[in-house]
């Protein structure tokens, strides 16, 4: 689904999508907020073509995204906890739906051939077919949604930066990897030991949960020298764990570089002096880091 080739292929369209939202932002004069009209309107795009999802029923999209994102943390109130096992409940609800109309009258997308591929006469059971599509738009909505405004933030904050990308557009790719490294959308995960490890002088016992900090792993000072410094030209930029590693790697990470990519610098091109106009918002939760609102105002 997400191999180099396929994602080739989603690239042209991720542009298309970036460019058509911004002809719909053209003419706006006062303040916008651009994660509501931008950074989430492109991953949506995306992820619903890649799900077959209907024009009218998208912003069902950002509405489950909402709702999932605080799963991921721990320590939730019962109410949040309530109202989040709700809304994951009424999204799998949806998603059968979904897959039984895909199965009546499936199209070009992505998830109506895993629904009719056959691997020695056996199709994905019903149970893998839901788990690939929750996993496509947790892991590939809400993160992306994050590393867009995070991006946005870090070029509005360091315009030197920005002008080194007018100046070498070969730059954008290595900058998203950048944005990555110091503004992880995810900022950490947990892993059980399978059997008892010694790690670094210390006895971590078989079943016992780490936590992970992705975020402090990525500014290691023995890896990325000035770590804090945002440079879109560090060398090994892409040296990131951002997308984990190893079997944990995400399978989505080669889309979520692209629209990083062609997200940010089609936005850019088109209002290459777009200024933040107020106080951004950030998001409460503790693992996905990200803004719900960023006011910006356009300037062609």
């Amino acid at each position: 689904m997400f191999t180099a080739r396929a994602v080739a292929s989603m690239r042209d369209n991720v542009e298309h999508t970036a460019t058509r939202l911004l002809d719909d932002l053209d003419g706006e004069t006062g303040t916008v907020d651009i994660i509501e009209r931008y950074c989430a309107q492109l991953p949506v795009a995306v992820i619903g073509d890649i799900l077959g999802v209907p024009q009218s029923e998208r912003d069902l999209i950002l509405r489950f995204g909402e709702i999932a994102a605080p799963s991921l943390d721990l320590g939730l109130s019962w109410s949040e906890h309530r109202r989040v096992d709700e809304g994951l409940t009424s999204f799998v609800e949806w998603l059968r739906e979904h897959l039984s109309s895909l199965r009546d009258n499936p199209g070009d997308d992505l998830m109506s051939q895993l629904i009719a591929v056959r691997d020695d006469g056996v199709a994905l059971t019903e149970d893998e077919l839901l788990a690939t599509a929750g996993l496509v738009l947790a892991a590939g909505f809400e993160t992306t949604v994050n590393i867009l405004g995070s991006g946005i933030d870090l070029l509005t904050g360091h315009r030197d930066q920005l002008e080194l990308l007018f100046e070498r557009p070969d730059l954008w790719a290595n900058a998203s990897d950048e944005m990555l490294r110091l503004r992880p959308p995810v900022q950490l995960t947990a892993r059980t030991a399978l059997r008892r490890t010694e790690l670094a002088g210390t006895t971590i016992p078989a079943g016992r949960m780490v936590l992970l900090v992705l975020a402090g792993a990525n500014r290691d000072p023995s890896v990325f020298p000035n770590p804090d410094r945002f440079d879109v030209d560090r060398e090994n930029a892409n040296k990131h764990h951002s997308f984990s590693g190893g079997r944990h790697f995400c399978l989505g990470a080669a889309l979520a570089r692209a629209e990083t990519e062609v997200g940010l610098r089609t936005l850019f091109e088109r209002y290459p002096t777009l200024v933040r106009d107020g106080l951004p918002v950030r998001r409460r939760t503790r693992v996905l880091h990200g803004y719900s609102a960023y006011p910006v105002r356009l300037r062609r």
